[in-house]
């Protein structure tokens, strides 16, 4: 059995290695045949019993580890959840979870899946499945019981304000929405939220784009990639095309294996090649969002707005391995149309802890969009308009974390029948006094940065042996304590239009949260701004009155 591990070890380790360009195969074999040796030996003759899985995964991700976070081994256990992360597609019954203490709770069932039509509501406590309790679970053992082959049956125990109910569901293909929300946000503007470049990227962005270019009024769109992670690099080659002329070049890929090399054009005719258009990015946009919205840029297509990108500048391919298990290695470095780089971390280059560094402001190289604009590589995107996001108070962070907002909006959906459409839903000054009177018995602690300078500022005193700034520094304290009691009214604004949210999210599912979340959202303000002004428009890109 051993020696037969041995021989599918030493395979696998050779087909992934050994490749067309040049390489050291002598140092390959014998670090292989070392390698395999200590691996033998150790499972053969260690004083304890050992897992040779266990092992090897440690050895693998040890190995891993020195190259970049993207390079990763996906065991078979793994297989599903990576295919749906592709894909979008998952058997099981439509739903959300998130836990709150130890409880894990629906957070949102999808609308028109067997958890929707079953009846079950964002709140709703997952007890058991198939009459296996779930009580201390976590929401990965939870999800992994839910997940399963199409048409197979599944029993679940929930619990719902102190009365428990059995419910019988079988089991769907899900397939997640890349554009959950799209729609005009004034008279002349559409807007598409796309949140993920999986395989149907193409196919819902279309869907979208098709539908709003019928409304009679739309002179404008706003395409949203803020918090899109990326994903299928051709979705991003895809959608950009929608926007430029067939035989564009997009993206070009240049690996250290010049088979990966690669140019990647525009393959149809486009959409809409003229209608004024605005990009949104901030620093979770990532991959795909960034060839789109380099892209753009580069190409002089649109105006890109939000906050500075990830800077995810490479690309992955799927290896297949033995035993249904995958390699995704880093392959390529892309490269957008002006010839850039936006890869923000050299992961080659560590310090001797391991440990690596963005690129600096000073070191990265100035390119040129088609129109003669500076832009620059090694950091991400810039936004040709920065628009700052509001910073999460650390009382809004603490309620969040703590269940209390969501908790708050299960009681309140549970108390009204309805609300008013996102966008024209707003919470009264009785609802937040509501939340407020909801909070009096909850615990929500938290640390402002103020109480942290003045702790740093105590202990400073204290060190240094200042003892007539003791009084004066302990009274500070107390007083940041003072009015830190007041933060539920400070930041009632900020607070508010989290609760609507999530509210919104109750009666509109994921939708009706999107849309909600847009009535305070000054990015996509200043961009409706910037397409509503032609001049202004014209002069960002460098185009021609």
């Amino acid at each position: 059995m051993m020696r037969k591990l041995y021989g599918v070890l030493l395979t696998s380790a050779l087909v992934l290695l050994i490749s067309a360009f040049s390489i050291d195969y002598f140092e390959i074999n014998k670090q292989l045949e070392i390698f395999t040796s200590i691996f033998k030996e150790v499972n053969l003759n260690y004083v304890d019993d050992t897992e040779p899985r266990v092992l090897m995964e440690k050895a693998v991700e040890g190995m891993l580890k020195n190259l970049d976070p993207f390079t990763v081994y996906i065991p078979e256990s793994k297989i599903e959840d990576f295919r749906m992360m592709q894909t979008g597609q998952y058997g099981g019954i439509g739903s959300t979870i998130r836990k709150i203490g130890d409880k894990v709770l629906i957070a949102e069932p999808h609308p028109g899946f067997p958890a929707d039509l079953a009846g079950l509501k964002a709140g709703d406590w997952i007890k058991a499945v198939d009459g296996k309790s779930l009580i201390g679970k976590s929401t990965e053992e939870v999800s992994e019981v839910l997940k399963g082959t199409p048409g197979t049956a599944v029993e679940l125990v929930y619990e719902r304000d102190g009365k428990a109910y059995t419910v019988q569901l079988q089991r769907k293909e899900i397939q997640l929405k890349s554009v959950p929300y799209y729609g005009m946000v004034n008279d002349n503007t559409g807007y598409i939220y796309l949140s993920s470049f999986t395989d149907k990227a193409t196919d819902h962005v279309l869907e979208a784009l098709n539908k709003l270019k019928k409304e009679p009024q739309l002179t404008q769109i706003i395409l949203d990639l803020r918090g899109n992670p990326g994903g299928l690099l051709d979705q991003a080659v895809n959608i950009t095309n929608f926007f430029v002329e067939k035989g564009t070049e997009v993206v070009r890929m240049k690996g250290r294996n010049k088979d990966v090399d690669r140019t990647y054009q525009t393959l149809r005719g486009a959409i809409d090649t003229e209608i004024p258009l605005a990009v949104l990015i901030n620093s979770s946009s990532a991959s795909a969002s960034e060839i789109v919205a380099g892209s753009i840029q580069d190409l002089d297509r649109g105006v890109v707005l939000g906050q500075r990108s990830y800077g995810k500048g490479l690309v992955q391919q799927s290896h297949p391995l033995p035993y249904a298990s995958q390699l995704k290695i880093t392959i390529a470095k892309y490269y957008t149309p002006s010839g850039r780089c936006i890869q923000a971390i050299n992961y080659a280059d560590r310090s001797d802890d391991g440990a690596v560094a963005r690129t600096a402001d000073s070191l990265r190289t100035a390119f040129k969009t088609l129109n003669g604009r500076p832009v620059f590589d090694g950091g991400g995107i810039d936004p040709d308009i920065t628009v700052e996001d509001e910073t999460a108070s650390g009382i809004l962070v603490s309620l969040a974390n703590n269940g209390h907002i969501f908790n708050f909006a299960t009681v309140f959906a549970r108390t009204h029948d309805s609300i008013a459409m996102p966008g024209a839903f707003s919470l009264s000054d009785e609802d937040y006094q509501n939340f407020i009177d909801y909070l009096a018995d909850k615990e929500y602690a938290y640390t402002t940065q103020t109480e942290r300078s003045i702790a740093k500022l105590l202990r400073t005193a204290e060190d240094e042996e200042y003892a007539d700034l003791l009084a004066q520094i302990t009274a500070l304290e107390n007083e940041a304590v003072r009015i830190k009691q007041n933060d539920l009214i400070r930041y009632k604004p900020q607070i508010k239009a989290y609760l609507e949210q999530e509210i919104a999210g109750r009666y509109y599912y994921q939708s009706g949260r999107i849309r909600q979340s847009l009535e305070n959202d000054p990015t996509l303000d200043k961009a409706i701004e910037i397409l509503n002004n032609t001049a202004a428009y014209h002069k960002i890109l460098a185009l021609e009155n």
